[in-house]
């Protein structure tokens, strides 16, 4: 079985692909929608601008992707939930419990009689999406992408299977895989051993807002301008009889600008300087680095770091990077532990609410509030950041300390088989008992959408703004109101450039679908079937096998795997039609997922999709498969071949299964909304549109299809 390829293993195999993981990362993110033969835009990705970049959570002890500065105290653990010392117990029975810095083992199915929760903290652990399923007839349906997933987080295997190699880590956090607690133990024994923190200077880190980085090439002729303003100013400075530039440049105002940019480049090299002590100390290899370079090894590393500590500045060197690198080794390991703990909780207690839906904006409708049965209003919880307060004051992992305590009074063999009793926080009326089925829909709000063609005659592109960006929520129905339970950003479509049949790039709008649908079919692991029209490039890479590069099929953008077009889970939205011969489904290819490309949620648009974080994603499934009925269908047969010509050499693509799919019943409602409209044209231009100022070699764009076949789930699924 093939898997999305390990995008960090790719990179280390080939070193022109590693050169571009670091330099031009967002150019290599496949689309994650793709419809009737999308295409990579192919337009350079912008940095986006500060209004469209995630809001820091107001909670942060459940914010998603960001580490935070410092930690929330925990509450105190209550000796009420404390079990006896269990001994002689099966492996499966055992959990631990900590009290006053003694650890003891306790009796499982006990603490589950109590009401705790037993929390899954072994290396085995994967969420409940992937979890096994049974046919009616009791035959197993083995979720065959769970192996792949305990694989990468365990930093075993890459991912089409292949093992690490010495020293090789993953880093997949940001695509939606954690690592497990022991790879974390080994990060937290690694860095309480360094003793190189007091080493870098925080204030000379910190003294800059970010580092402005460019090519190798362009970066040659920036530094020699920067020595040729240095000497100029210096030499103004001299004639001027100034004490310092400063001076020179409040004598004479003409001077001012260069001062300034002079003073902040002076700042970034000094700040680079301590980056580079920083790596190094953190373990990154900088042995071939040209000291002041930001060369293809430090662009490298600063990569590695970002993705190890879930920072989306993908090699640029922001403020929210310069922020990581300037705290201590272990308060960096700390937050990721948090942020590890917070989704095994979540998928053990099968709770959602992050604290999102209480900090709505008054336009999506206000903070959330649901009536109680004392006749009062209630704030919807942030359930998972209190959960994983309380495991974490259960197990006494209240500093980075005491997690360091942890991991070293656990060897690494604990964690084949290591879980938690806790005591959870009460689950809020709303869901009618912790086996309960919900009543669950979803919206999407599509925010301000533009369906104006974006350039101008002279093919200038022209300015678009959004103050509203789009907005998934997944409401519970209780007591005659819809309660928002979690309310995120996500995407939809736009204007995106598109390959055409005749092999020229135009334009085209991707819309994403306006009205009531439903969730038929979730999909563990989904595929997305190439169109003829896939560029032959995309579909071979490089990697290096038993120690040779070898060329083979890329699996990376079709999946099943974490870089996939679809991500790790996905719902394919439907339409329900009433016929005469009842209700039949029609499937246009739109669906909410998970993606890899997590700057698209900064504000950038899909093919038509509604993108989520993979690690969302996969929660929210998860959690949406444990509080509806479910029947599980297992793997989808697909049986797609394809045979290609790529260098002189024949390849094939094998897609056995079009993911491992569970089926809602009934289906749960989504409904997205049309959002507001700007600009002067009411309804998208359908087809092809040509870009004003490119010269094409036909008369007329060829007509813009739509073969099921090229959408990225294919066929209807039965």
């Amino acid at each position: 079985m093939r898997h999305g390829v390990n995008r960090r293993a790719s990179a280390r195999g080939h070193p022109a692909l590693a050169r571009a993981v670091a330099t031009a990362v967002v150019l290599l993110l496949p689309a994650a929608c793709r419809r009737a033969g999308d295409a990579p835009s192919g337009q350079k990705a912008l940095p986006a601008p500060a209004a469209t970049l995630p809001a820091r959570p107001t909670s942060l002890r459940s914010g998603p992707l960001f580490a935070p500065a410092s930690f929330p105290t925990l509450p105190p653990a209550s000796d009420d939930d404390l079990l006896p010392p269990a001994a002689d117990l099966p492996l499966a029975r055992r959990a631990i419990q900590v009290a006053r810095g003694a650890e003891r083992v306790v009796d499982a199915d006990r603490a589950r009689a109590a009401g705790l929760t037993v929390v899954d903290l072994s290396d085995d652990w994967a969420p409940a999406v992937f979890a096994d399923g049974t046919a009616p007839d009791g035959t197993l349906l083995p979720n065959r992408y769970r192996a792949v997933f305990v694989g990468l987080a365990s930093d075993r295997t890459d991912g089409d299977g292949q093992p690490l190699g010495p020293g090789e880590k993953n880093f997949l956090e940001l695509y939606g895989i954690p690592p497990t607690l022991s790879v974390l133990r080994e990060r937290f024994l690694a860095d309480a051993a360094r003793a190189c923190d007091p080493t870098f200077d925080v204030g000379t880190l910190l003294a800059t807002d970010g580092i402005e980085t460019w090519g190798a090439a362009t970066e040659q002729k920036e530094q020699a301008k920067q020595r040729l303003r240095a000497q100029r100013l210096e030499a103004a400075r001299a004639a001027a009889d100034a004490d310092t530039l400063e001076a020179l440049a409040a004598a004479d105002p003409r001077y001012a600008k260069e001062v300034k940019a002079h003073r902040r480049a002076e700042a970034e090299r000094a700040a680079f300087a301590e980056i580079e002590k920083r790596l190094a100390c953190e373990g990154f290899d900088l042995r071939k680095h040209g000291a002041g370079r930001y060369d293809s090894v430090m662009r490298k590393a600063m990569f590695d770091f970002q993705q190890k500590h879930t920072v989306i500045d993908q090699a640029d060197i922001k403020r929210s990077t310069l922020e990581t690198l300037s705290r201590p080794l272990l308060a960096n390991d700390y937050a990721a532990l948090r942020r590890v703990l917070a989704e095994r909780v979540a998928d053990a207690g099968g709770i959602l609410e992050d604290g999102s839906a209480s900090s709505r904006p008054a336009a999506a409708g206000g903070p959330a509030t649901y009536l109680g049965a004392d006749g009062a209003r209630h704030p919807v919880p942030d359930l998972v950041g209190e959960a994983t307060d309380r495991l974490m004051a259960r197990l006494e992992l209240g500093t980075p300390e005491q997690a360091l305590a942890f991991f070293r009074r656990h060897p690494a063999a604990d964690f084949r088989a290591l879980r938690a009793a806790v005591r959870l926080p009460p689950l809020p009326e709303y869901y009618g008992g912790r086996t309960g089925t919900m009543d669950l829909s979803a919206e999407i709000d599509r925010g301000d959408v533009w369906y104006d063609f974006p350039f101008n005659d002279a093919g200038v592109r022209q300015p678009q703004p959004r103050e509203r960006f789009p907005a998934f929520t997944l409401f519970v129905r209780w007591r005659g109101e819809r309660l928002p339970l979690v309310h995120w950003r996500t995407t939809v479509g736009g204007w995106r450039s598109e390959l055409a049949s005749d092999g020229q790039e135009y334009y085209r709008y991707k819309d994403s679908d306006v009205g009531p649908r439903v969730w038929r079919h979730i999909v563990a692991a989904p595929v997305w079937i190439p169109p003829p029209s896939s560029p032959l490039g995309s579909m071979v890479k490089e990697k290096k096998v038993n120690g040779a590069f070898v060329r083979v099929t890329n699996y990376d953008e079709t999946g099943p795997g974490y870089l996939s077009a679809y991500g790790l889970a996905a719902a394919i939205h439907e339409q329900a039609l009433k016929g005469p011969g009842g209700v039949t489904y029609f499937d246009n290819g739109i669906r909410t997922h998970g993606s890899f490309d997590y700057t698209s949620l900064r504000g950038r648009f899909s093919h038509g999709c509604h993108r989520l974080y993979n690690n969302l994603a996969v929660r929210l499934f998860s959690f949406v498969l444990k509080h509806r009925r479910v029947r599980t269908l297992g793997p989808i047969a697909l049986g797609a071949r394809r045979w290609f010509y790529s260098k002189g050499e024949v390849f094939e693509m094998r897609l056995p299964s079009r993911g491992f799919y569970f089926e809602l019943t009934p289906p749960l409602s989504v409904e997205t909304l049309e959002g507001r409209i700007k600009g002067t044209r009411e309804k998208p231009i359908a087809g092809y549109v040509r870009k004003p100022g490119v010269k094409y070699a036909t008369v007329a764009p060829p007509a813009a299809t739509n073969n099921p076949e090229s959408k990225a789930g294919g066929v209807e699924a039965p």
